[in-house]
């Protein structure tokens, strides 16, 4: 099963862009309107869950957003920036998000019977001789996003109707900001939902992998992905990718993409031709240049990996617990299939980059590539402890797209190889050969079907090749029958009139098994079909 954790925002992330907004405001107001000003935030400012809530300001939490005084005073806080904060009833600020109109207090008096019911903060009004208070909401269209509260201490004059005026003007200035970060959050949010709906719940069950495990993290959702797709000849593609934007755009975006990979990888192109076919530049690219997809696919028979990166210059991963591991980095620039080794039980760890950062910039988020944590090594752990180890040392806000899965390899005796001479001769051999072999695997109920397929594919074969023919027959939970040879023009079925000899052949093993296609190689092609092994109905 595919485990993707996608972390939800539910609280304030580290520096919420609301808090910018407010410390705009402060800095503004202050020598020049207050003494000193505080703002409070709603949390649908702060965090996406409080953002579609659809609360009330009365519903909502408040923080400390931003805090300033006039240079040489020592002004004591009530709350630190990012604290809950506290607005009861029936005083300046509540009424001020009751009624979304300014609060001004021109004579404040330390007997004022509001400021027993605010015991927080009328210590600090008395210690700092405050007498003059007013206090602003900070909403849009009536929807409450803060409230900000300006002071004035001794030796400065009552706020009048003019400082009013001011504070309006920077207020409403403040709650556009406000809005617009609300906004984000909210559309941040529907990204994110719409990629878990794009997202499969769990991955399809292979033989190649077990236990794969996914991190998709905040800081790219919701333009991330992961992906297992199951290939013919039993081998399986990994796949990483991460798209620049935010919100339903790049949900949207990341789905178009994923659903390009998909596609290109399910006709059995190689991971560079898949990565060169979405940068081609055409009238419509599929990816962008700042997109990122990482394509490894794994031969459990041949265990060996097959590794293209689309994007930024791929690099190994950053020192971290797993760095003895070996490493395999796909070529950069125009995308190169390279191959690596991977000995049975080793964990690959597929690292995609999100920060559009270019590579060496600090935060490990830039990163992409792949490393093979060797079966019995000290690192191969665990595929969910291997992605532990590395986001344990990711820099905040730059974690990288993970994938992990631990490779197995198809046992020996599930595979059978026979290199086939040029010859038409051969092909009642072959045909002899695949009864036999069948036969042994105890599935004589495919033994007719399975002996066509061989017989035509490699009449095919011999028909239109000059060099050597191999045959291979895989026993998974599909039975594969792969025919390579040396030419690199692919067959293409036809319809035969009655009256032809011939051109029935792929048409026949189209008709008998349950998939087929082609596959190009270095050295020619490889045409295989597929067929269901139906488990045996117990006594």
């Amino acid at each position: 099963m595919l485990c993707a954790t996608l972390p939800p925002q539910a609280g304030p992330v580290d520096r919420p862009w609301s808090y910018d907004a407010a410390q705009q405001l402060v800095d503004s107001a202050v020598p020049t309107v207050a003494d000193f000003a505080a703002v409070e935030v709603s949390d649908a400012t702060v965090s996406e869950q409080a953002a579609i809530s659809g609360l009330p300001a009365t519903g909502l939490t408040f923080r400390r957003a931003a805090f300033r005084a006039a240079r040489g005073t020592a002004i004591p806080r009530a709350y630190e920036v990012g604290d809950v904060s506290s607005l009861p009833p029936r005083t300046p600020y509540h009424a001020s998000l009751t009624d979304l109109r300014p609060h001004l207090v021109m004579n404040l008096r330390p007997q004022t019977g509001w400021l027993a019911r605010d015991p927080v903060r009328a210590p600090l009004l008395r210690i700092t001789g405050t007498h003059s208070l007013l206090v602003m909401p900070l909403d849009v269209g009536g929807v409450v996003l803060g409230v900000a509260a300006f002071y004035r201490t001794t030796g400065s004059p009552s706020f009048s109707r003019a400082d009013l005026m001011a504070a309006g003007r920077l207020a409403r200035r403040a709650a556009r900001l406000l809005d617009g970060a609300r906004r984000r959050l909210v559309q941040n949010a529907a990204g994110r939902i719409l990629q878990q709906a794009l997202l499969a719940p769990q991955g399809p069950r292979v033989t190649a992998i077990e236990d794969p495990q996914g991190h998709l993290p905040p800081a790219a959702a919701p333009g991330a992905w992961v992906d297992v797709i199951p290939l013919p000849s039993a081998r399986v593609a990994l796949v990483t990718g991460s798209v620049r934007g935010q919100g339903v755009p790049a949900a949207t975006a990341m789905s178009q993409l994923k659903a390009a990979v998909r596609a290109l990888i399910l006709l059995d192109m190689s991971p560079g031709e898949v990565i060169s076919r979405l940068h081609r530049p055409t009238a419509t690219p599929v990816a962008d240049e700042a997109d990122r997809c990482l394509i490894v696919v794994y031969d459990p028979v041949a265990c060996r990996c097959t590794v293209a990166c689309g994007g930024y210059p791929a690099q190994a991963l950053p020192a971290t617990p797993l760095d003895a591991a070996e490493e395999a980095a796909p070529v950069p620039g125009e995308p190169e299939v390279t191959e690596c080794d991977v000995p049975p039980g080793s964990v690959l760890l597929l690292s995609c980059g999100t920060d559009g950062l270019p590579v060496g910039s600090e935060g490990a988020g830039q990163v992409t590539g792949l490393r093979v944590l060797p079966a019995g090594g000290e690192e191969a752990a665990e595929p969910a402890t291997v992605l532990d180890g590395v986001l344990r040392t990711a820099a905040p806000g730059s974690e990288p797209v993970l994938l992990a899965a631990r490779t197995r390899a198809l046992d020996a005796g599930d595979v059978a190889t026979r290199e086939v001479s040029n010859d038409p001769a051969a092909v009642a051999e072959a045909r002899a050969w695949t009864d036999r072999l069948l036969t042994d695997w105890k599935l004589p109920e495919l033994s007719f079907t399975t002996t066509l397929v061989v017989s035509e594919l490699v009449t095919n074969a011999i028909r239109y090749s000059t060099g050597p023919i191999r045959l291979r027959i895989i026993r998974d939970r599909v039975l594969v029958c792969e025919v390579s040879d040396s030419c690199s023009a692919a067959p293409h079925p036809r319809h035969a009139a009655p009256s032809d000899q011939d051109g029935r052949g792929l048409s026949i093993v189209a008709q008998l098994t349950d998939a087929q296609g082609t596959r190009y190689t270095e050295t020619g092609k490889t045409v295989w079909a597929e067929q269901v092994i139906t488990p045996p109905v117990a006594a």
